[in-house]
């Protein structure tokens, strides 16, 4: 059952107003609520409002906290709903990234801000990690990037410190080789069917030496999606649009390509385009001002970061709403994503 109960015409009153998008003089009289998908972490739900007054928008998208208890905890144990807030009201205002408009919050005692935010479903299609990944989605996708990473790079007080961010890296990784592994066991016999043996292999080696592998990834640092996959993009005739900001974190550039390139493309289709994509990033972030990240330095990296999905996807099975599709998400990453680990060899990075 979708989580509406906090979708009501006076927040939403309130919420629009507050951001400017509203009038004064209007309101939110009645609410149409209808689910429009759910995440990992949180439940979305599309509204269409019935003002009285001047019109605000003619429909909304509303993010709302997860009624399965296993995910609302881990989002809250991450922080992942204010940060996600931290995004749209705070940093989303200097950057030109392709995400949904900000329109407001609604305010709940004792709890985060719900995000109201732009309706992309008329003009935008949720790209699916079970049926997409194609070359120009993922181009498109890294097109991006050097707009969200260039102006905050190497710049912690720009972004208010990196303790806000959620980071599975270095400082950040206590205890996650403990849920990795717990994660693997619990799931390995299920998950790991669809996996070939030295793919089996390398999630375990991985999971034994990801401390070690995570405290190698040094500078630069700048602002990174860190869960970049074809579930958290949108399509349209203008390209990708990346959505889902709460595991942002403040880590290496290297990161998002990464962890893209090795979770949305075939095998076949990554080893053929992986190299220019990262080619493609540097030149844009470089066209942006960046200076000191070099081709060879982002490919050493991207081959370092080929550890990302695993280290990324193998904990979150155990902390996650446990859906038949949602482990047919996680057998579609991991395989993918350990194959990317084996072709780069990155069990050699550690």
């Amino acid at each position: 059952m979708t989580n509406t109960a906090t979708v009501s015409p006076d927040g939403l009153t309130a919420a629009l107003r507050a951001s400017g998008v509203l009038a004064t003089d209007a309101e939110v009289v009645r609410c149409e609520v209808m689910p429009l998908g759910a995440g990992q972490l949180a439940e979305s739900v599309r509204v269409v409002p019935t003002y009285r007054g001047t019109p605000g928008p003619p429909s909304l998208f509303v993010k709302l906290p997860s009624r399965d208890e296993r995910s609302a905890a881990t989002a809250a144990r991450i922080g992942a709903y204010a940060r996600e807030c931290v995004f749209y009201q705070e940093l989303l205002p200097r950057l030109d990234v392709r995400t949904p408009a900000y329109l407001g919050a609604i305010e709940l005692p004792g709890s985060d801000p719900v995000l109201v935010l732009e309706d992309l479903s008329d003009s935008c299609q949720p790209l699916d990690q079970l049926r997409d990944g194609t070359a120009e989605e993922v181009t498109s996708a890294i097109g991006q990037l050097a707009r969200l990473q260039a102006p905050f790079w190497n710049d912690e007080r720009a972004v208010g410190g990196a303790a806000r961010f959620y980071n599975r890296t270095a400082d950040h990784i206590d205890g996650l080789a403990e849920r990795y592994d717990r994660s693997w066991t619990r799931h390995k016999d299920l998950v790991g069917d669809l996996l070939d043996s030295r793919q089996r292999e390398v999630v375990e080696r991985f999971g034994a030496v990801c401390v070690d592998w995570a405290a190698g990834i040094i500078g630069p640092r700048t602002l990174v999606h860190q869960d970049l996959r074809l579930d958290n993009l949108l399509w349209s005739g203008t390209g990708a649009w990346l959505v889902d900001w709460q595991t942002l974190a403040w880590t290496t550039p290297a990161w998002d390509p990464s962890f893209l390139i090795g979770s949305a493309l075939p095998p076949e289709v990554r080893r053929s385009t992986e190299r220019r994509l990262v080619e493609a990033h540097v030149a844009a972030l470089a066209e942006r001002g960046v200076t000191g990240w070099s081709v060879d330095t982002a490919w050493q990296e991207h081959r370092r970061l080929s550890g990302s999905v695993l280290l990324a996807m193998v904990p979150a099975m155990a902390y996650v709403r446990p859906t038949s599709r949602g482990f047919d998400m996680f057998a579609s990453l991991l395989s993918r994503g350990a194959q990317h680990a084996i072709d780069h060899d990155v069990l050699s990075f550690v």
